[in-house]
């Protein structure tokens, strides 16, 4: 109780319901300056990179037509530069170059809907030939996410409160002040 007092004493509060409503007023006028400088300083950092960008231009402009040259040329040059020494990269003394593989990656067309049941419908058939190597390896394939269902536990929550590390509290009750014609509000919970 005395730490509510103390909090308390460090803020103004209003005596009558005409001072609530000039605070609130009060309120909405900070809330729309807060908003003010933030679209001040989104508009500074926003002309800061329009003006970086621009600078770096031509220097990436310039850095794609090198690159683009190099790639030609070792492209071109390629045997001479590996010869038969293994590996897939060269020294040039300011700098390497590399060629690399990417790694394979799976694309999927015609929407995942279609392909799950493609492969539901795989996995059915090994099941009816009684291959269970097949059947494992498609079902695989598919992942199967466990979760906790929160909703259904607040319509039981009797049942819910059963499992151990399970709690639902009350939910509790909020203050929030609204001023009119301000974005921004705050809550106390």
């Amino acid at each position: 109780m005395v730490k509510a007092k103390a909090a308390a004493a460090d803020v103004r509060i209003p005596q009558n319901r005409d001072e609530a409503a000039a605070m609130i007023s009060e309120y909405g006028a900070a809330a729309i300056e807060v908003l003010r400088i933030e679209a001040e300083l989104k508009q500074k950092l926003a002309d800061e990179k329009k003006a970086a960008e621009d600078l770096a231009a031509p220097y990436l402009k310039k850095a794609e037509d090198i690159y683009k040259g190099l790639h030609v040329y070792c492209a071109a040059n390629r045997q001479q530069l590996l010869g038969n020494s293994g590996t897939k990269t060269v020294d040039f003394g300011t700098g390497t170059v590399k060629w690399r593989h990417n790694p394979p990656k799976v694309k999927i067309s015609g929407g995942e809907e279609g392909v799950i049941e493609l492969i539901t419908q795989k996995k059915a058939a090994a099941v009816a030939k009684k291959d269970a190597a097949t059947e494992a390896a498609y079902g695989n394939f598919l992942r199967v996410k466990v979760e906790i269902d929160r909703e259904a536990m607040l319509k039981n929550p009797d049942l819910a409160r059963t499992i151990s590390g399970v709690s639902i509290p009350k939910g509790g009750e909020m203050f929030e002040v609204e001023p009119f014609g301000a974005e921004i509000s705050e809550s106390a919970a």
